[in-house]
């Protein structure tokens, strides 16, 4: 995209005419969007804890509509399920969290979480990570019951691009 960039500014050079302001100003947005940036796991793991919060946030804004949360998952680059436990249709990953929820309600731990998603078995390389938050009502005892929990899919690529450096 860089070099796209550099050929649309080296043509219109070429032809002799003078950039506009505009067009001085959205090619350099285009040259800021494509620049290499460096950051280290545990900000990509921040960030995305940060979004992840952030989604929910919205979420809860529309009271969890689901036409609503479809377009929330859209305008985040994202993908939004519930799970309840015991759900035919959860996968693997969101099993054990429920799993793990429902075992830390009896401690009084249901805290949000990030997961990372591994791209194979064999390899420490993730391409996505998956933020999750039960959602509990109390019990008569003072315990807690989880309902079920909202998965937040979050693309790696899509938090580097977004992730803005003070």
């Amino acid at each position: 995209m860089r070099n796209v960039a550099v050929v649309v500014l080296l043509s219109l050079m070429a032809c002799g005419g003078s950039l506009s302001d505009d067009q001085r100003r959205k090619i350099k947005e285009d040259m800021e969007d494509h620049k290499i940036q460096k950051i280290s796991d545990s900000e990509i793991v921040t960030a995305s804890m940060e979004r992840g919060r952030n989604i929910f946030a919205q979420l809860e804004q529309v009271k969890f509509d689901s036409l609503k949360s479809d377009s929330i998952a859209d305008h985040f680059g994202a993908r939004i399920s519930w799970i309840e436990a015991g759900s035919a249709s959860a996968k693997q990953v969101e099993n054990e969290l429920i799993q793990a929820y429902i075992i830390g309600a009896e401690t009084g731990s249901t805290q949000d979480n990030i997961q990372k998603l591994r791209k194979g078995e064999q390899t420490e390389d993730y391409d996505s990570l998956l933020y999750s938050r039960p959602i509990v009502t109390p019990l008569p005892d003072g315990a807690v019951n989880v309902k079920g929990v909202w998965n937040i899919y979050l693309s790696k690529k899509g938090i580097i691009k977004g992730y803005k450096k003070d």
